[in-house]
């Protein structure tokens, strides 16, 4: 054969390549929402087969798109370490159908609940509901326009955990979302705000287990085009003190000028109290005074609290002027990884004070800090590895030592807080370990 057959056999064969291309249908795209229900990982990876995994935190939903076709997919749960488990299951998508992938938890595994439906017809809106687990009870589920309440009504389904209700169309509109237990319409556990239900869309009622990350046993992930989170309009808001005045002498805390009793009489030193049901407000009135003497205001303040969050308030300061810090509490726990929070009311060093881990008999110098705060402040919970470390303070941005070592253990899934307080002399602090220390 001659350079010019060659040539031309070429030619045909490519020919016939672009005509089998060309006469091949392009697979239609399918729409995947993927929701993360599962509240015992910070952060879960989804990914098709071999592509990046996508990053979703708790209560957090994305949307994706793929050809209509049969895919393995695969979840991480991640931890403090770097290191993740693995997850994986099967689905073929198919065209015209579009489908949520609800990531729930059991007993420290995801397992995935595979919603599907079509779209919505235009003038109405459409509706499907997943049950995240994670011990909350069968639920019914009422939707109902505003102000009617459920006296009387059917529920829309039954939802156990790990159950789904299949997609129905219900008239466009503003509702109000309730979940009673199952069989039980008289205990109503979940009452929502008003929400809007719009035509053509399809909207996503998920329970999601709060597992201590607020004061309600479960959120609704309310997921259309966007997604959001709803509480219990009825939720509780929880408040705990900590006194760390200079003076280290108990104190009243009251709320609302509420003196007698206070919500916390005589707070000892450094010594947490309980979390109390305090009404939520975008202006609390909060005060401090000696014990017994609401004649003596050394704090008075308002903050602003909101419904379904726990928080915790320390008060420091000198005696006749103390301050206060309001720092959100995060009590979920978390599979392969412990919690630390720094409280910094050590106030006799102006500057940054910095928290440091090392290994046991490892010195700091040199060795990046956990955080760095001034005073009063505080941390958010930060994920750490478990294990034992020697703890230090020292001032940030230098190598000088205001305390340590101190020796700390700290537990998968455990929730610590490290609070700095002056020490017996204008160079050293002490540590008080609150919480998950012994």
């Amino acid at each position: 054969m001659n350079l010019r057959q060659l040539a031309s056999c070429g030619l045909v064969c490519a020919l016939a390549l672009v005509g089998c291309d060309e006469g091949r249908p392009t697979p239609p795209r399918v729409t995947v929402g993927i929701v993360n229900a599962a509240p015992g990982f910070a952060e879960l990876g989804f990914r098709r087969e071999q592509t990046q995994p996508l990053p979703l935190v708790f209560k957090s939903a994305q949307e994706v798109s793929y050809d209509a076709d049969a895919y393995d997919f695969y979840v991480e749960g991640r931890i403090a370490d770097g290191t993740f488990d693995t997850w994986s299951f099967t689905r073929t998508l198919v065209g015209d159908t579009r489908y949520v992938f609800v990531l729930t938890e059991v007993a420290g595994d995801v397992v995935p609940v595979v919603l599907e439906h079509g779209a919505a017809p235009s003038a109405d809106a459409q509706i499907l509901a997943a049950h995240g687990g994670g011990g909350v009870p069968a639920l019914d589920l009422y939707l109902e326009r505003p102000g009617v309440g459920i006296g009387g009504a059917t529920p829309r389904g039954t939802l156990a955990a790990q159950g789904q209700l299949a997609a129905r169309t219900v008239p466009s509109g503003d509702y109000e979302l309730f979940f009673t237990a199952a069989g039980d319409p008289a205990t109503v556990l979940f009452t929502s705000p008003t929400i809007t239900l719009t035509p053509g869309t399809t909207t996503t009622f998920v329970v999601t287990p709060e597992a201590g990350e607020t004061t309600a046993p479960f959120s609704v992930q309310f997921v259309q085009a966007l997604s959001d989170v709803l509480f219990d309009r009825n939720a509780t808001t929880e408040l705990r003190v900590i006194n760390a005045a200079t003076d280290r002498q108990p104190r009243d805390f009251a709320i609302n000028r509420e003196f007698a009793p206070p919500l916390f009489p005589a707070v000892p030193f450094a010594s947490p109290t309980s979390h109390a049901a305090v009404p939520a407000s975008s202006a609390l009135p909060i005060n401090v005074t000696p014990p017994g003497n609401p004649g003596v205001l050394e704090l008075d303040q308002t903050v602003a609290i909101f419904a379904a969050l726990r928080y915790t308030i320390l008060f420091t300061g000198d005696a006749g002027t103390l301050t206060h810090v309001l720092a959100i509490d995060d009590n979920r726990r978390i599979y392969g990884t412990a919690k630390l929070r720094f409280i910094n009311a050590a106030l006799q060093f102006t500057d940054s004070v910095e928290l440091v881990l090392v290994t046991p008999g490892e010195l700091p110098e040199g060795i990046l800090g956990q955080v760095a705060l001034l005073a009063p402040s505080a941390s958010v919970h930060s994920p750490l590895v478990p294990g034992t470390y020697d703890l230090y303070l020292r001032r940030a941005g230098t190598n000088e030592i205001l305390s340590g070592p101190t020796p700390v253990t700290l537990d998968e899934r455990g929730i610590y807080a490290v609070l700095a307080v002056n020490g017996p002399d204008s160079t050293t602090a002490e540590v008080v370990l609150l919480d998950d220390f012994p």
